[in-house]
């Protein structure tokens, strides 16, 4: 042990310096070092790159484009190697020769029966001046059909998938003013308006009488509910005149002229024979048999407009 007193007799040793450039290369990692990915310098640039400005491109307005490659080089699908391709704009056109090739080549395709999967049929060609317009779709069981008559009519069918009978049928026609009037319902049933308490004043009841068509496959098909009559009340007749079905009760207090449309488009005239009816849970149903002559219209015409109609 050296004590306080002693130790000028061992002289303090000399610290070595330390070379720190020795841990520059110490990595905390296990793994072996990996090789540097080798660096590339820029492309020497000639003298007669920087000499030429670059190109400036001028778009159809007039102005400068600032995108270098235009929207008709982007939708280049076919080479300029070809007959098509190769065909010169229209004179005063300002389209490019491979938009041109482009054209040409849509309509080859439609023209080859590129609408439609598989049904070799081209575009449907435009109805004719004068025509109606149909556009069909199918939804929830039903065929539904509208047609758009020259005069600015409107009617809308829905038939039964399963039956072809026909559940709904409503028509419009424009006004004076060309706006659109409200639906007239001759087959079904229209939509009860809600009630607004703070906008309406009154409401109609709920147990006056509701008159709708409901057809069946054999049978033109009228309903009344809400007539709470006996049957020996009611009266149900043709008139002949003017042909249509006359419902009358003894005691006043209900009266009813239902027209047939569908016979009158055909030239049919209503037969008495046709006519039943009967009352039963307050409500009177009164039938007319489908002629023979009608089922085979109704058929062809439907048959028609499915052939003729826009799928949609």
């Amino acid at each position: 042990r050296i004590s306080p007193t002693n130790s000028c007799r061992y002289p303090r040793a000399r610290a070595m310096p330390i070379d720190y450039s020795k841990f520059d290369s110490i990595d905390d990692s296990d793994e072996e070092p990996a090789s540097k990915a080798p660096t590339f310098a820029p492309p020497a640039r000639t003298q007669d790159a920087l000499a030429k400005p670059a190109e400036k491109k001028i778009g159809r307005n007039g102005r400068e484009v600032l995108d270098g490659m235009g929207l008709e080089n982007k939708l280049t699908v076919f080479g300029g190697g070809g007959s098509s391709a190769s065909a010169a704009p229209a004179p005063g056109s300002q389209d490019t020769p491979e938009m041109s090739a482009l054209a040409t080549a849509m309509e080859q395709l439609a023209s080859q029966g590129g609408y439609g999967k598989g049904s070799g049929k081209g575009p449907e060609e435009p109805p004719k001046p004068g025509e109606p317009q149909r556009m069909i779709m199918r939804a929830d069981g039903r065929k539904k059909i509208h047609t758009t008559f020259p005069d600015g009519s409107e009617m809308v069918e829905e038939f039964d998938e399963r039956t072809d009978v026909v559940v709904l049928r409503k028509t419009r026609k424009p006004t004076t003013l060309g706006g659109e009037a409200a639906w007239v319902f001759e087959v079904g049933q229209a939509p009860e308006a809600p009630f607004d308490p703070h906008a309406d004043l009154m409401r109609a009841s709920q147990s006056n009488p509701i008159f709708l068509r409901k057809d069946t496959p054999e049978h033109f098909q009228w309903r009344v509910r809400n007539l709470v009559y006996p049957a020996n009340v009611y009266s149900v007749s043709v008139d002949h005149e003017k042909q249509e079905v006359v419902v009358r009760t003894s005691n006043k207090k209900y009266y009813k002229r239902i027209q047939v449309p569908d016979l009158a488009r055909i030239g049919l005239k209503l037969k008495d024979d046709l006519l039943t009816w009967k009352h039963q849970h307050n409500t009177l149903i009164i039938s007319y048999n489908k002629p023979a002559e009608f089922v085979e219209e109704e058929r062809k015409a439907l048959k028609q407009a499915e052939q003729l109609a826009l799928k949609v």
